[in-house]
């Protein structure tokens, strides 16, 4: 949905306005993002002389992110189909086959009591004809139904709830909640999308309770998991459930996200490497953007705002983040040599478009490590959507744009 400001003169300082008074997500400011990287580099430096001694370090580095950031992982997963239902092989005046899998999925922590199962409605819409088509799987802002808005799409009778306000779409982009479905179908990629907020709830008291619930025994300890590395576990779900479909590539199966759920596609990434790329955009603090040399949104700012987000610990390194063991950069070697684009803008600098830049050039020798360098991290403005670690940077602010979905298919064409 577009918004003509000129039938409404009042909508851009409402939206101004509105920017202006947001925190945690994001937070509008004068400020520019720099066109060359500023600051230090990376700390502490990848050392890592061969892939192998690469691989043996990395179960190490994933376990001090769940200990100091993301709270722990569970250590399997329970995954029941209920239903597959292709609702409409002609979708959208017949550019895809819409279908849909309701599933239960459950964490398994070692040691622990399962927990209740948590539903979990993958909405999926791909090109016609037989495949297997490659994936790109994200989580949205908004339910599957007002994500992809077929008629017969599984929803509630008040299905309109769920859809994005005009003004949301107005401030953060006219595909903050839907993407542009007959691009990415021409571009011959599936689109996937859960809301997975029906596992962990984002909000303070609900998503807290909701973690607690789903990691029983591990109540009140300092790496009880957050909803960040929940959502990324929800990430590879979707690929349990995707890759064993013979209609889409169990190989080329891309997370997407953006702001928080950009946080969740990197870990996800991370922790699974079934994920065969990830798309990380605006992602900012516990994301791609450095926790040392913080620009914008601080460690302390967002576990206050976002309690539920993160291990408990996290909160602990505000104002020191020097003490962190690991920093981003390690976050975004560990999906390498797998393709990573992250996404930025250059007036959202609460999301640290410098910081994220930083990480990049700071994962790049793991990268080169699998033969996948040089890679020419000089620019922020500067796109090389060739490169498996490249960095996008567009004029404007916190969303999802016009320019955005053409550079992402620009990159995942070159990869996948």
């Amino acid at each position: 949905m577009r918004i003509k400001t000129d039938s409404f003169p009042w909508l851009p300082l409402t939206a101004l306005l509105l920017t202006l008074s947001l925190s945690g997500c994001v937070r509008m400011t004068l400020a520019w993002a720099p066109d060359k990287p500023r600051g230090l580099e990376a700390e502490p430096a990848i050392a890592a002389e061969s892939v192998a001694a690469w691989e043996a370090k990395k179960p190490e580095i994933r376990a001090t992110l769940e200990t100091e950031i993301y709270g722990r992982m569970p250590d399997d997963a329970r995954v029941e189909l209920i239903s597959h239902k292709v609702i409409d092989e002609a979708a959208f005046d017949g550019i895809g086959v819409y279908e849909e899998f309701d599933v239960r999925v459950t964490p398994v922590f070692d040691g622990g009591p399962a927990s209740p199962p948590s539903p979990l409605m993958i909405a999926v819409l791909s090109p016609q004809g037989e495949g297997p088509f490659p994936v790109i799987m994200t989580e949205t802002f908004c339910p599957s139904w007002a994500a992809l808005p077929h008629p017969q799409a599984s929803a509630p009778e008040d299905r309109e709830s769920g859809e994005a306000p005009g003004i949301i779409t107005y401030v953060f982009g006219r595909y903050i909640c839907t993407p542009p479905l007959e691009m990415i179908m021409e571009a011959g990629f599936a689109l996937a999308v859960v809301n997975s907020t029906q596992v962990v709830p984002d909000s303070g008291d609900a998503g807290l309770a909701a973690l607690d619930r789903l990691a029983p025994g591990m109540v009140g300890e300092d790496d009880r998991w957050g909803a960040i590395g929940a959502w990324g576990w929800v990430f590879s779900r979707m690929v349990d459930v995707l890759g064993a479909e013979e209609r889409f590539d169990e190989d080329r199966l891309i997370a997407y996200g953006h702001s928080r759920y950009g946080k969740a596609a990197l870990v996800a990434g991370a922790f699974d490497e079934r994920i065969a790329g990830v798309i990380a955009h605006q992602s900012g603090t516990g994301g791609a953007s450095l926790n040392r040399q913080k620009v914008g949104e601080s460690v302390g700012s967002i576990t206050k705002n976002y309690p539920h987000w993160f291990a408990p610990r996290y909160a602990a390194f505000a104002g020191e983040e020097e003490r962190l063991t690991y920093d981003q950069h390690h976050l975004i070697a560990l999906v390498a040599p797998r393709p990573v684009l992250l996404g930025n803008a250059r007036r959202d600098v609460w999301s640290d478009p410098n910081g994220g830049f930083k990480a990049a050039q700071g994962a790049e020798p793991v990268y080169r490590l699998y033969g996948e360098g040089p890679i020419t991290l000089e620019r922020l403005d500067a796109y090389q959507p060739q490169h498996p670690l490249s960095f996008w940077m567009r004029p404007g602010t916190h969303g999802v744009v016009e320019e955005d979905w053409p550079a992402f298919l620009e990159f995942l064409e070159a990869h996948f």
